[in-house]
């Protein structure tokens, strides 16, 4: 680390600044998203693909702080925190806004990039596949993350990286790091789009093939069966793809931190 990672790391964070953005914007942007989607299902009777995303990502919230340990992230007290209190492997700070974010943040920004990925297999059918993901899903979303949450933090104060892995901004606040987590993120958000992209013969993802979703949803139950699937299937791909690495990748290659500490 840097003399100023290690200044930060030998104490509390600098008071956070306008928190309010995320402890009462988030949840505003969270109901009205969530009250769009709501609205769309009653009218066509059925939910579309954000709503199941939107479904499926918030129930990720609780990976969080599991791969946040990972990251060496280290949220301000100041804010609003969850009564989870201290467990292995988690970020000691566990905000509330965080939920707010796992609705917004993740279901935008698949949706996004979704849409960018198939009009580019359209217009330029002629690219290769991985290097359509590359550009479309890989790199927009790593630039989604780096703007809307740890860029954004940087500044406000919300949360830091009390280690530099890799590339990182040394300043007299710390480190930011440019695209250690980000390559994680970004692989999980490929992988959910080609999750959604390489569907089977009947329109199902993997997932709902897997537990047996049927085709054809035509009562409650087998919508409910549909949405538990969802809420797996997203659970499983980012634990193996963001969670995991990250956990797994600091128990074995680096060091502890006094603010985000080992078991």
């Amino acid at each position: 680390m840097s003399e100023s990672t290690d200044r930060l790391a030998g104490g509390p964070l600098p008071p956070s600044n306008a928190p309010w953005l995320v402890e009462i914007g988030g949840w505003i942007a969270f109901v009205g998203v969530a009250g769009l989607l709501l609205y769309r299902w009653r009218k066509n009777g059925q939910p579309d693909l954000a709503a199941l995303l939107f479904i499926g990502c918030f129930t990720m919230w609780w990976q969080e702080f599991y791969a946040d340990w990972g990251a060496y992230l280290y949220y301000n007290p100041d804010l609003a925190q969850l009564p989870w209190g201290a467990s292995p492997y988690t970020t000691p700070n566990k905000p509330v806004y965080v939920l707010a974010g796992y609705g917004w943040f993740y279901a935008g920004g698949f949706a996004a990039v979704l849409t960018l990925f198939r009009w580019f297999r359209r217009s330029y059918s002629s690219v290769n596949y991985v290097l359509a993901l590359v550009i479309t899903v890989f790199i927009p979303f790593m630039l989604w993350n780096f703007v809307t949450a740890d860029g954004v933090s940087y500044v406000t104060n919300w949360f830091q990286y009390l280690e530099s892995i890799g590339p990182t901004i040394h300043t007299d606040k710390g480190g930011l790091q440019l695209i250690y987590q980000g390559i994680s993120l970004s692989l999980f958000a490929v992988a959910v789009v080609v999750s959604l992209d390489r569907r089977d013969a009947d329109g199902r993802p993997w997932f709902e093939r897997v537990l047996g979703v049927r085709p054809v949803i035509t009562g409650w139950k087998q919508r409910a069966h549909q949405i538990v699937a969802w809420i797996i299937g997203m659970n499983i791909l980012y634990g193996v793809f963001l969670t995991l690495p990250l956990v797994i990748a600091r128990i074995l290659f680096f060091p502890d931190n006094p603010w985000v500490p080992n078991p």
